[in-house]
């Protein structure tokens, strides 16, 4: 079996571990869409709410009803503080993700370099050794005609 062959092996594991590096990726960066669209959904809601309860403000509400529209704000900013941190936790995943993957790619672009290299060394050795046994039969051709 030629050195490169044995190398197969290895190289199979590279590209299995790059893909799922990849794969993981773009879990990483599916994942923050949809935790940046739901902070956005509730950024929307709290500017909705807010409008809603300056009309009702305008028009006269009781203190009870405004005191109501204040707690549930403040339950929303806690909403919007807390997926404000899942955010950035996921940005922080897709940075990481991103970092496996290059570390995983490079390791299995170097594993092609290598085993190209030593296919091409494979190729140039067998070449010299056909023109070598080219070359002695053709001394040995000689040498009998030579003797005829």
């Amino acid at each position: 079996m030629n050195p490169s062959q044995r190398l197969k092996p290895i190289k199979k594991l590279a590209d299995n571990k790059e893909k799922t590096a990849a794969q993981n990726l773009g879990k990483s960066v599916e994942n923050r869409s949809q935790q940046i669209d739901k902070l956005t959904q509730l950024t929307d809601y709290r500017i909705e709410y807010m409008d809603n309860m300056a009309v009702q403000t305008q028009q006269g509400m009781s203190g009870e009803k405004l005191q109501q529209y204040h707690g549930f704000l403040s339950k929303l900013d806690t909403a919007i503080e807390h997926q404000n941190s899942i955010v950035s936790q996921s940005e922080k995943n897709v940075s990481q993700s991103q970092l496996n993957w290059k570390t995983d790619n490079s390791r299995a672009s170097v594993i092609s370099k290598v085993i190209k290299n030593m296919k091409n060394k494979e190729v140039r050795a067998q070449a010299k050794q056909e023109a070598n046994q080219t070359d002695e039969l053709s001394t040995q051709a000689f040498l009998r005609n030579k003797q005829l």
